[in-house]
């Protein structure tokens, strides 16, 4: 199941309300990356501007370009770099604050492939936004 399918583009979800849509237990829905079981999507959680208690990662979306950094440890990076091979689509869910929306929501700017990596620790990927209007982010 490709999750972009059942998600409306520019809307906002936080993540309660993912959990709910799709039954979600898992709690690693909390990470910046997540990969829902039963599903051929990797979902970004991006926050532009983070709270000082959160790792000050780089991220920014512009026009139809998202960078971000990866994470310092862990093993979510070759779910973005192999998301084609793998099947997967990449989805994004993209905040500039916290509390930008209602219930922390993030708003859905859909589809995303993968560009680009440094080799920094944390990479630093490129993607492209693959829906029409993501400029309107």
């Amino acid at each position: 199941m490709n999750t972009s399918e059942s998600l409306n583009l520019f809307s906002l979800y936080s993540r309660n309300d993912l959990k709910k849509l799709f039954q979600i237990e898992d709690a690693t829905i909390n990470n910046g990356i997540f990969k829902p079981k039963g599903h051929s999507s990797v979902w970004l959680f991006v926050t532009k501007n983070k709270t000082l208690d959160r790792t000050n990662y780089y991220d920014d979306l512009s026009d139809r370009k998202l960078t971000f950094e990866g994470q310092t440890a862990g093993r979510t990076d070759g779910m973005i770099l192999d998301h084609e091979e793998d099947g997967n689509e990449i989805i994004l869910f993209y905040r500039e604050k916290r509390d930008e929306h209602p219930k922390y929501a993030f708003k859905y700017c859909g589809r995303f492939q993968y560009v680009s990596h440094s080799r920094d620790k944390p990479k630093r990927f490129d993607l492209h936004a693959m829906d029409l209007g993501v400029s309107d982010s």
